[in-house]
């Protein structure tokens, strides 16, 4: 791993030999030991895993054009970072399964059109509950939080994630937010991560 100058940038590469790198979870792992490694010094722009460029003139001309938009977004994230809240979803047990027609069983039409309005009614409750565990999460951190970025639950899954931006600074002061959250409300399945670089708030190089 080393350090390259782009035009006033520095640029953190490792040599591949020009080589593709095909993905696992070991150097998905290394990767992120050298974005942590360069958050300790200064909040980063993270790279996307696994781009390679053949030698520093390449380097130089996929980020020349950008220039300007990565230090603009450099100096909008100096002295950030992102922490992540996770939240398991309390979700109703489903009325059934929606029965796909013309297969097993004969399923009459009312019945076809209940089972649909059941599955929809489900996807209403649980955007609903989203809406208040995110509630719930961002009124708790309000104060610390400089923005704030929204994955909801998968099809099939119950897990959505809020992440957020907040100065180095407010660290513990989030975690104490968050800790006291759980206190209050117990019933909240949720998980504090973290600081890590602001994937959700930068622009990544690529």
């Amino acid at each position: 791993m080393r350090a390259v100058d782009v035009g006033g940038l520095r640029a953190w590469v490792s040599d591949t030999g020009g080589s593709a790198v095909a993905p696992s979870p070991e150097r998905a792992r290394s990767h992120d030991r050298v974005v942590r490694a360069a958050l300790e010094l200064a909040t980063p722009l993270p790279a996307r895993f696994g781009q390679v460029v053949p030698d520093e003139a390449a380097l130089e001309s996929l980020v020349e054009p950008r220039r300007a938009a990565f230090a603009a977004t450099l100096e909008r994230l100096a002295g950030m970072v992102e922490m992540t809240v996770r939240a398991i979803l309390p979700v109703p047990p489903r009325e059934g399964p929606v029965p796909t027609r013309g297969e097993g069983r004969a399923v009459s039409g009312r019945e076809y059109l209940e089972r649909v309005a059941a599955t929809h009614r489900e996807e209403r409750n649980l955007l609903a509950e989203e809406g208040i565990v995110r509630e719930h999460i961002s009124s708790a951190v309000r104060e610390l939080v400089r923005a704030e970025s929204f994955a909801g639950a998968a099809a099939g899954s119950s897990l959505m994630t809020v992440s957020h931006l907040i100065p180095r600074g407010h660290i513990e002061n989030y975690r104490r937010a968050i800790g006291a959250l759980r206190a209050d409300q117990p019933s909240l399945a949720i998980m504090v991560s973290g600081p890590w670089a602001p994937y959700s708030f930068a622009e990544a190089i690529g």
